[in-house]
């Protein structure tokens, strides 16, 4: 399993064929705090141990990697509370065959304190979502459901839902998003359902990548759903009079797999996938208000 091929796969292809709690979207994901943008791939992109980075990008700026783990198959999910920004840090054992996890919050610059230790995690823990309750507590999907952590415990049920949950995403006034096997719900702390979307999958997708027709990653905004639609290669917004509109289609290799609103525009974040042991390469553009396409970052085939 520890092999130099394995790296480079790791985590996307590696997590879609699992089960369903490890292939619910691709490690990672996009944040927006105010004007700074963050989201989490390896550096150098072609590095073959898959040694996780954060990246951090404001408009008008180049992006940045904001820190580099020093770790060997590692990933970082990203959260925010207020302007406080949180780091899940995972790493691969890869004699032990296991993976471990610690937390961070991010300071100014290019610094990082170390909040909860590393800790045996069989849970995936952050890779379905997650947000902090306090320095001592988190939220996080754990399929099929939401569960609670205490920082040097174990994960506990947070709320009870009913349907399966593959992705959380808490948003603002203490909303919560989660994204279902075919559907999507607005919620608040306890479960209540705000709002509520289906029929988004085209069940006749032509041969969505690795047989996978699914959303893998969504964001809300006044009453708007944004949707990174792996299974069709395209990003969907679903209008709050429920009309679907596709706003940018890609043509393979490129697969989306996050999204997020900002104050300057839709974040669609895709990569170019191949399967053959190349590591992946990155699509990140925004679409203004006005309709234009500007890439954010990407890098040479």
């Amino acid at each position: 399993m520890a092999t130099r091929h394995y790296w480079k796969l790791y985590p996307i292809l590696l997590l879609l064929l699992a089960g369903p709690e490890a292939w619910a979207h691709p490690t990672g994901n996009l944040l927006v705090v105010g004007e700074q943008v963050l989201w989490s791939y390896i550096s150098p992109v072609e590095d073959p141990d898959h040694k996780a980075c954060i990246m951090s990008w404001k408009p008008g700026t180049d992006p940045i990697v904001l820190l580099q783990s020093e770790y060997p198959a590692s990933d970082f999910m990203l959260s925010a509370r207020g302007e406080e920004i949180y780091a899940v840090e995972r790493r691969y054992l890869a004699a032990e065959d296991r993976f471990e996890s610690r937390v961070l919050k991010l300071g100014p610059g290019k610094t990082a304190e170390e909040i909860w230790p590393w800790f045996p995690d069989s849970w995936h823990v952050g890779e379905a979502g997650f947000f902090m309750l306090s320095d001592m507590q988190m939220v996080m999907g754990r399929y099929p459901g939401v569960a609670v952590l205490e920082k040097g415990g174990e994960p506990e049920p947070y709320l009870y839902f009913g349907e399966p949950v593959r992705k959380i995403r808490h948003l603002e006034d203490d909303r919560l998003l989660l994204l279902g096997e075919g559907a999507c719900w607005l919620t608040d702390q306890k479960g209540k359902v705000l709002q509520y979307w289906d029929s988004f999958l085209d069940p006749d997708a032509p041969e969505p990548p690795l047989g996978r027709n699914q959303v893998f990653d969504a964001d809300y905004r006044d009453g708007e759903l944004l949707l990174a639609y792996w299974g069709m290669r395209q990003y969907k917004v679903i209008h709050p009079d429920g009309r679907q509109e596709v706003i940018r289609q890609l043509e393979d290799p490129l697969t989306p797999h996050w999204v997020a609103y900002s104050n300057f525009g839709k974040l669609l974040f895709a990569s170019r996938l191949v399967f053959t042991g190349e590591t992946p390469r990155p699509h990140l553009v925004r679409i203004t208000d006005a309709g234009r396409i500007l890439s954010v970052w990407q890098m040479p085939e």
